[in-house]
């Protein structure tokens, strides 16, 4: 039976102006694979507690808000251009720079009153308080939940529509040369499958709710458009040596490429662009060859670049519309065709994940699945990073926060 908690839900009403509200409670499930520690009460959802000093002595309440204002002018950047692009008229198109800043201003002035006192609720944001219920200080999810909400209050249900539907186009155009690679490689199915783990460490770098991965992007510019396979080559070449601080490439490659091996995985996928059709379409591609059955569980709203479950289902010619751009590979294609692949809406709204608070359709799914994999930072590092499985597990991604790596005894940028 499905253990069921509460999660209090964020709605907009009146029109895309409308007042922020959380008129009722939606229904969240545990997965299954984590039941067992939900029951003990040892799953804690957050890796890192930021009400601690951090190993360079810094004050972790600080530091952590300061990670949040560090991406403010990226997200106010972002919610300038999608207010233009949805502008309904021209007073609406000369407004856009204004309301942008007001964001930045508003979320600046609740990242001041979380570091002053984290558990005095603000008001408006009773909603965004209740993500986290145990009162312990300042937490991941509420700076997350936060932000969205201050974005919500201008209208805004996906400020970075437009960045990814870009980098999901230019993705798009070079998957097969991605996917040609792969099967070019010389060697076994485990040579293939740490290729395709490996892309999927390069395209986690593309995040831009991260400062040090959104300067990375700025500074491709447009070389980075001009020759995207280039750079992301150049981005899988230039991943630091191993051994990495967790580093388990060699043993994932083998249990994941072994036929058999695993019948059914969930992947909780990350950002869209070339994280997703990069990284995770060639990694999954391996595991539908080695007989995995394969559910892709994305976000169900809008946060930052990550992928939606519904944009992702967008992507396959069985879904899109007419000349939208989708994935044509046949393996992939017929996968989906037959029900070997299946997308599904996770739940969240957040660039992290509560795995005890997911939708029933993953739950559903999660039943009869022998492997999770969470990739990147946010589901597999900033969250979840500890949590205990039934099941197999595989986590990975890219630390993009100084001071996330600092806290693992990692370098930036480091898988």
């Amino acid at each position: 039976e499905r253990q069921a908690v509460d999660c209090a839900g964020i709605l907009q009403e009146g029109g895309r102006r409308g007042p922020i509200m959380a008129p009722g409670r939606m229904k969240r499930f545990v997965l299954p694979q984590i039941r067992e520690s939900v029951a003990s009460g040892t799953y804690e959802a957050c890796t890192f507690d930021y009400e601690a000093p951090l190993p360079d002595g810094r004050t972790g309440r600080k530091a952590w808000t300061d990670i949040f204002r560090k991406a403010i002018p990226e997200f106010e950047k972002r919610a300038r251009l999608q207010l233009v692009e949805d502008a309904a008229s021209d007073e609406e198109e000369i407004t856009a720079g204004s309301r942008a800043r007001s964001f930045a201003e508003n979320f600046g002035r609740a990242l001041d009153k979380l570091e002053a006192d984290p558990n005095r609720v603000i008001p408006g944001f009773e909603a965004a308080f209740a993500r986290d219920k145990g009162g312990r200080g300042l937490s991941c999810k509420v700076l997350c939940a936060v932000r969205e909400t201050c974005l919500l209050m201008l209208g805004l249900r996906d400020a970075f529509k437009h960045v990814k539907r870009k980098e999901n186009c230019g993705s798009l155009a070079i998957l097969g040369p991605i996917l040609a690679e792969v099967d070019a490689l010389p060697g076994t199915p485990r040579d293939r499958m740490e290729l395709a783990l490996r892309n999927c460490f390069a395209g986690n770098l593309f995040d831009l709710g991260a400062h040090f991965s959104s300067e990375r992007y700025q500074e491709g510019g447009e070389s980075r458009e001009d020759d995207p396979l280039r750079h992301f080559r150049a981005d899988r070449e230039n991943l630091p040596p191993r051994p990495w601080m967790l580093d388990c490439l060699e043993e994932a490659a083998e249990a994941l490429s072994e036929a058999g091996r695993f019948r059914k995985a969930i992947v909780f996928a990350d950002n869209a662009g070339a994280d997703l059709i990069l990284g995770i379409f060639p990694f999954v591609r391996e595991l539908l060859k080695a007989g995995t059955t394969v559910v892709l569980a994305a976000n169900e709203k809008p946060a930052i670049n990550d992928i939606t479950a519904e944009e992702l289902a967008a992507l396959f010619s069985r879904f899109s519309a007419a000349g939208a751009p989708a994935v044509t590979d046949p393996l992939l294609c017929s996968a989906c065709a037959e029900g070997r692949l299946r997308v599904v809406s996770s739940g969240s709204d957040l660039p992290i994940i509560d795995l005890s608070m997911v939708s029933s359709g993953v739950v559903d799914e999660a039943e009869g699945a022998d492997l999770i994999i969470l990739q990147g930072m946010g589901r597999a590092i900033e969250s979840n990073l500890n949590a205990k499985f039934s099941s197999a597990v595989l986590k990975m991604g890219v630390m993009k926060h100084p001071e996330v790596a600092l806290c693992l005894g990692g370098k930036l940028g480091e898988p």
